[in-house]
């Protein structure tokens, strides 16, 4: 689904005569493996990377460190043109070996999201606590990723939402033990797989976690909630330089009144999807669009006068997790902005208990 909704964007971008200045917002990146072709979903070659640095270089983005973009975040001010956020899921050994030297070279920032068991591991593919060390020595900013990975927006089978919420905070409060032992204390998180719901959030919040990164494509300006921050994912062999240039220019769409508003769906179909566009004046009606990753684009309907962009369901789904993404063109511009969010099936379908 990702593939055509990129080159219907690129297609429309094209024939608008190429991209316009951008508004103000971060894009925060998302890396995984380096030169490990064995995984091609989550790989990227070195080569690439390299280019994407100096792309963003090239191009006069400022890369943002952990902390500048918390103060972006905690401002509340409009967000400068042109920034980026870099940040690198799981403890992989190929973020050490093959992108930390080209970090150093462009003298560029990031984070790690460290799963902390596989710190622990000595498996030959996993970063070890030396390595995240020196990095974070060096400048890196490392972070709580969970301690077992798990799919956490999810029940195991037979869990009771008392033995489920149990399980996410032994879980995040494990891996925050682990980081502190190792005098790296963080409260910025990044949910295994992207995945979080309510329960979640609040189990994070109240571990004292103040941002929390998800995998929900988009783009980060004042009005992000610092508890669901979209990341777009640089994964893939199919990721070229248009694609990433691409990513680079779509901003945030500012969306209120989302329903369902609970990422766990309270029942399946749900009702339907719909929100309403703030300054929906601001897009062309005719290239405003609406996604269920399941589904694919569905024909939901915009009401030019309100703003509200809706889809009744009538089937249900079966997939665990979906995620809903909404497009839209700015007149002007030529800009395309995006909403997304993901939502879970009712507990009991994935397996909950009573």
């Amino acid at each position: 689904m990702r593939s055509l909704l990129y080159a219907a964007f690129l297609l429309l971008s094209q024939a608008a005569g190429g991209w316009a200045e951008r508004p103000g917002y971060t894009t925060v990146l998302l890396y995984h493996r380096f030169d490990e072709s064995a995984y091609p979903s989550t790989n990227i070659s070195v080569d690439k990377f390299r280019q994407q640095m100096q792309y963003l270089r090239d191009n006069e983005y400022r890369v943002l460190s952990m902390e500048a973009f918390r103060q972006l975040l905690s401002s509340g001010e409009p967000f400068p043109q042109k920034t980026v956020l870099i940040t690198i899921d799981d403890a992989y050994r190929s973020i050490y070996e093959r992108a930390f030297p080209v970090l150093k070279e462009f003298d560029y920032p990031f984070t790690v999201f460290a799963d902390a068991k596989r710190l622990y591991s000595n498996a030959p593919g996993a970063l070890t606590w030396a390595m995240v060390e020196e990095m974070r020595a060096w400048g890196a900013t490392v972070a709580n990723h969970s301690y077992d990975h798990p799919k956490i927006g999810r029940p195991q089978k037979g869990h009771t939402r008392e033995a489920y919420a149990a399980w996410v905070r032994q879980d995040l409060s494990k891996a925050q033990q682990a980081l502190a032992d190792h005098g790296m204390a963080s409260d910025v998180l990044a949910y295994p797989y992207g995945e979080y719901n309510e329960v979640v959030v609040e189990i994070a919040r109240d571990l004292g976690f103040e941002i929390m990164f998800a995998q929900d494509e988009g783009a980060v300006d004042e009005r992000t909630d610092p508890r669901r921050i979209p990341r777009f994912a640089i994964v893939g062999k199919n990721l070229d330089m248009d694609r990433f240039v691409f990513k680079l220019n779509t901003a945030p769409l500012h969306v209120v009144e989302v329903e369902p508003n609970a990422v766990e769906l309270a029942q399946n179909p749900p009702e339907g999807f719909s929100m309403r566009l703030l300054d929906p004046k601001r897009y062309r009606p005719g290239v405003i669009n609406m996604f269920v990753s399941e589904w694919g684009r569905v024909d939901a309907q915009f009401d030019r006068g309100t703003g509200v962009f809706s889809y009744r369901c009538s089937t249900a789904l079966t997939r665990p997790m979906n995620r809903l993404i909404v497009t839209a063109r700015e007149k002007e511009s030529g800009h395309f902005s995006m909403f997304s969010r993901p939502y879970f099936l009712p507990f009991k379908e994935l397996g909950g208990g009573d």
